[in-house]
């Protein structure tokens, strides 16, 4: 029901709350005339809270209101909570409160706010950044590319509205096109061939992801899909895309059967094909597959950067399937996973020792050693860390996984430049990797550009909802260090549920509670952060260039409960 009948303008249908308005014949959110750009789950759960202003509304409830039928986790809402606070700037906090455990409450004031003060530049450019690119960019693109596919072209014959001043705009105007590449279909009835049509699908992912004109899924975001079933629209829906590619694999003797299509939001089918190759065409195969779908999308791709998305990444198919297999621990690391891939790994550089993936990707085993505790000599880890992201470097220089490893390496020891020098490296060749995106974020928190930050650790868990733990650790610290103390501690309740070795999110998530006042359950989490070993308060965030910040995070220690008598080991998180 609706808070006050005053709020519905009934022959308009636009819901009022604060300085705000929502449109719902346009489905837009507005202030002062200028829209705030919203995904569709987004929306509706703004709508949900504001039809039920000033109370509290229950996860179910609001999981029966905008995800009926679906099964989903609380991390899309979590998502969508937290996108509803960011797209609210500096009034999110104060309108959106959280409920412990128990839901959310839409808190307003009255709806005249005759002189209050215009939009914030900000709330514009963060709105301005979202829509993206122009819609004559775009006309631009199509005509200089030369690629022009009419399935596609109609696309952009958006309709057109009213902005707040008068002047035409589109619905949709130069919105970057987001594509998810759904997990191709094992077909050959062996569920140990799975990884081969995984390892596939991650290649053409992380081949598109190069494009900058496109925003790609990551693997983690669209893993969810395979072997299940979902129509184009429910895919839409869900991960806020507007192309999908789908397909199959089969793998028969000496020869790779592809098919594979590419489909709009609508279900409409823009682009098909299917590739029959030889086994050992494989990397042609996939460069075949992925020009097309480009071309399909009408993406200007000058030669050089064509060669460089679509280099061939070794002739040695033994070791790329040595590579394949090891993607299942690097993406979701445990202990002895992570031990079993690095032999792999091995045996694929004693095949081809100028396997600049391979190199990049044993680099990776050793950070994650360090980072998730489990390194009896973390100095002798970080070396050979180091070791091998150079040698996959001077192999490759475009290999992202390497810049990325190199970048945390040097964040560990406090080279804040250089290691944000790496990751701006790994985000020039792939703008679209959401490791290289978090990496960049969690510099900035260390160097105090918590705004930044922020930006670039939400966008990569936009990318990948399964961030690591060190990545959604850095993002509750940067949310805490802004005062956002319902996000934090939003955040690092997730990280705890997702990662087992998360456990220094405890920390963060006790100093938040303190700073609410929330004694009982700040002393109740502190408690399990005492009888941590690694942790020490003493360098905790010591990576911390603001002094501001540092300070800011050891009084909520002091109120916490938590002093130096109980230090152990510093966490390797910190």
């Amino acid at each position: 029901m609706v808070g006050s009948d005053s709020a519905l303008d009934a022959s308009a249908r636009r819901l009022q709350f604060d300085r705000y308005v929502l449109d719902l014949d346009r489905g837009a959110l507005l202030l002062d005339g200028q829209e705030i750009a919203l995904r569709p789950k987004t929306f509706a759960v703004l709508r949900h809270l504001i039809e039920n202003r000033d109370r509290l509304v229950s996860k179910e409830d609001l999981f029966a209101a905008v995800w009926p039928s679906v099964a989903v986790t609380d991390d899309a809402l979590v998502q969508s909570i937290g996108e509803l606070r960011k797209a609210l700037g500096d009034d999110g906090a104060r309108l959106i409160k959280t409920v412990p455990r128990r839901g959310y409450r839409l808190e307003t004031t009255p709806a005249d706010h005759a002189g209050k003060a215009p939009v914030p530049a900000s709330i514009a450019e963060r709105s301005r950044w979202r829509i993206g690119l122009s819609a004559a960019f775009v006309v631009a693109a199509l005509v200089a590319g030369g690629v022009v596919w009419s399935a596609v072209r109609t696309d952009w014959k958006l309709p057109h509205r009213l902005d707040g001043t008068g002047r035409s705009t589109t619905a949709e105007t130069g919105v970057k096109p987001a594509i998810a590449i759904l997990p191709f279909v094992n077909q050959s009835g062996d569920p140990a061939r799975e990884y081969f049509a995984d390892g596939l699908t991650q290649d053409v992912i992380n081949a598109l992801g190069r494009f900058p004109q496109l925003t790609v899924m990551s693997w983690n975001a669209v893993f969810p899909y395979r072997g299940k079933p979902a129509s184009p629209a429910d895919v839409s829906r869900s991960l806020n895309v507007r192309y999908q590619v789908e397909g199959s694999v089969l793998q028969a003797g000496d020869r790779v059967r592809v098919t594979a299509q590419l489909v709009g939001a609508d279900g409409q089918v823009l682009w098909s094909a299917r590739f029959d190759e030889s086994l050992a065409d494989l990397f042609a195969l996939q460069d075949k597959m992925t020009a097309e779908i480009a071309g399909a999308l009408a993406i200007r791709v000058t030669q050089s950067e064509q060669r460089r998305a679509l280099e061939k990444p070794t002739s040695n198919l033994a070791a790329y399937d040595y590579v394949l297999r090891t993607r299942p621990a690097l993406l979701q690391p445990a202990r002895a996973k992570n031990i079993e891939a690095r032999t792999l790994l091995r045996q694929a550089i004693q095949l081809d020792p100028n396997y600049a993936a391979a190199q990049a990707a044993l680099a990776a085993t050793y950070y994650i050693d360090v980072s998730l505790g489990w390194a009896e000599s973390p100095a002798a880890n970080l070396a050979r860390a180091e070791e091998f992201a150079n040698k996959a470097l001077a192999i490759d220089s475009a290999d992202v996984l390497a810049h990325i490893v190199l970048g945390r390496v040097h964040l560990f020891y406090q080279r804040h430049e250089q290691a944000r020098a790496e990751m701006e490296r790994a985000i020039a060749i792939n703008p679209n990797d959401a490791s290289a995106l978090a990496g960049r974020g969690n510099v900035l928190m260390w160097m105090g550009q918590t705004d930044a930050a922020i930006e670039s650790l939400e966008l990569a868990q936009r990318i990948d909802p399964e961030l690591n733990a060190i990545d959604r650790f850095a993002l509750s610290l940067a949310y805490y260090v802004k005062r956002r103390y319902d996000a934090a501690i939003e955040q690092s309740q997730l990280n705890l549920r997702k990662s087992e070795a998360a456990s220094f999110s405890r920390v963060v998530l006790a100093a938040a509670y303190a700073q609410q006042n929330r004694a009982e359950d700040a002393a109740r989490v502190a408690v399990l952060v005492r009888n941590d070993p690694t942790f020490d308060p003493q360098t905790f965030g010591s990576k911390f260039l603001n002094p501001v910040d540092l300070e800011h995070l050891r009084d909520g220690f002091r109120k916490a409960g938590l002093s130096a008598a109980e230090a152990g080991a510093p966490p390797s998180a910190n």
